[in-house]
């Protein structure tokens, strides 16, 4: 089942202008989703790390749900390596971009931290059993997924309750319709950059003989991870370390729970592995050492993020040039 109707002319004809405009969309869309979710969550008193764990990751990862959910029928090494090099991308590139600019100082706690390496625990399972992400395993992914949500709700509450005298800022009729536009408008825009981005990207990669798996680490994980990067980048330079960190582990944790959840549940599908176990491989390493780093330094200091960005580059460059396996 595919998620959109089959690409339009245009889209197969100028595959390039496809995959270009398809990012400025789901920049756009992201951009636009993220401001209306920021603003009625902090409308309603919930804390910025938990904005960015929940609506703001939600948000960002929805390039990547859309994208899979149309690769999944056809381009199944295009949707998992999409997947797994945005996991890759959250931390090397959107972390390391965003510590390069400006050293993080805050505290993490285990909930989200362990959530995330339990899931990424769990991508591994299609590579184990058969190179197929099957029902029971986006079922259990999803499962995880609802747990954390459960559970990060639960300590809201109890933060509340805490805070429950603290002054909030005034909010209007006019700003809820306002922000609430915000939000249906982002979504739009990402489904249309998502359709034509992968549609575009497919097209390419018929074009030029290049491998699927190739082309979803690459082009298109970096292109759907770019709503994570803006915001996160913005979040860094404004002093909000928390939604910065938060929209980084909490679209990780979505990009598994809820897009090979979701993925995997609606259409199952089958996928060759040998083209993504560097890729898989990276996504573990740089999701403990982002773990380890945020536990022992209470952040992430400029030389990490440096380090970090030399490592995707090196990646990218390694992803381009190699030859898959055949």
């Amino acid at each position: 089942m595919l998620l959109f109707a089959d690409a339009p002319a245009w889209v197969t004809d100028y595959p390039i202008s496809a995959v270009l405009l398809g990012l400025v969309m789901l920049v756009v869309g992201a951009e636009v989703l993220v401001r209306g979710a920021v603003w009625i969550a902090l409308s309603v008193g919930m804390s910025p790390m938990a904005v960015g764990l929940t609506l703001v990751s939600i948000g960002t990862s929805l390039p990547e749900l859309l994208v899979t959910l149309t690769a999944a029928d056809g381009n199944a090494e295009l949707g998992m390596g999409n997947v797994l090099g945005s996991n890759v991308a959250n931390v090397l590139l959107i972390v390391g971009a965003s510590a390069a600019i400006k050293a993080f100082q805050l505290k993490t706690r285990w909930l989200e931290l362990g959530y995330m390496l339990v899931l990424t625990g769990l991508a591994c399972l299609p590579f184990l059993f058969g190179s197929e992400l099957a029902r029971w395993m986006s079922g259990l992914m999803l499962a995880v997924l609802i747990l954390f949500l459960f559970k990060l709700l639960a300590r809201e509450r109890v933060a509340r309750k805490l805070l429950e005298d603290k002054p909030r800022d005034p909010t209007t009729a006019t700003g809820w319709i306002v922000h609430l536009v915000l939000l249906v408008a982002g979504f739009v825009g990402l489904k249309y950059g998502a359709d034509w981005l992968v549609h575009g990207a497919s097209q390419i990669a018929r074009d030029f003989g290049m491998d699927k798996a190739q082309i979803g680490v690459t082009v298109v994980a970096i292109g759907t991870s770019m709503p994570e990067l803006a915001t996160s980048v913005v979040a860094a330079m404004r002093g909000h370390s928390e939604i910065c960190i938060g929209n980084v582990v909490g679209s990780n944790i979505f990009n598994i729970g809820a897009v090979l959840g979701g993925a995997g549940l609606l259409h199952p599908f089958a996928f060759d592995s040998g083209n993504l176990i560097v890729t898989l491989g990276l996504a573990i390493v740089s999701t403990v050492a982002l773990t380890i780093i945020l536990r022992k330094a209470n952040g992430v200091p400029r030389s990490v993020g440096f380090v970090f960005l030399l490592t995707f580059f090196a990646f990218m460059a390694y992803s381009l040039w190699s030859k898959s396996p055949t």
